[in-house]
């Protein structure tokens, strides 16, 4: 019965991590976007999420309600807050007001405390944001490679 109670309690928390951390909404919004002329291969934005992430685990580890802004800027120095203009959270998106990034909730009804939480569609925002403040082509001959080489220089 403990095992049982166990097993039920993972699926749980499985499940409420793939909502709260805004997978389904990507998943949702990808799917009903047609894809942009300039939109970045899937592939690349997958690498560029997973490679960021594995790097805010390893220094600051595991956060349990997704990753934020500011985890990222605590490990890549070469990141700046306006590289999170326009990137979409698991509800709303971030946005420089005043000089600062902001969270900018929508007006979605449930809140939960992993709203701010970077989504894949935001990483997709975010990775074409460094890439065109760094000048780095990733339709032509710029890399993933050339990105990080960017944001972790000091």
């Amino acid at each position: 019965m403990k095992q049982v109670l166990i097993v039920v309690v993972m699926v749980v928390v499985f499940n409420a991590i793939l909502v709260f951390s805004g997978a389904l909404d990507s998943l949702i919004e990808t799917r009903n976007n047609a894809p942009a002329a300039t939109a970045v291969d899937p592939d690349i934005v997958d690498v560029f999420q997973f490679t960021l992430q594995d790097e805010v685990r390893k220094k600051l580890g595991q956060p349990i309600e997704g990753y934020e802004p500011q985890m990222f800027l605590r490990v890549f120095p070469g990141l700046t807050e306006t590289d999170f203009d326009g990137v979409k959270a698991s509800i709303g998106r971030y946005v420089i007001e005043d000089g600062r990034l902001q969270h900018q909730m929508d007006n979605t009804g449930l809140v939960h405390s992993a709203a701010g939480a970077v989504t894949r569609v935001g990483m997709e925002t975010l990775l074409t944001n460094v890439a065109t403040r760094t000048g780095i082509d990733l339709q032509t001959d710029g890399t993933i490679t050339d990105i990080m080489s960017v944001l972790t220089a000091e």
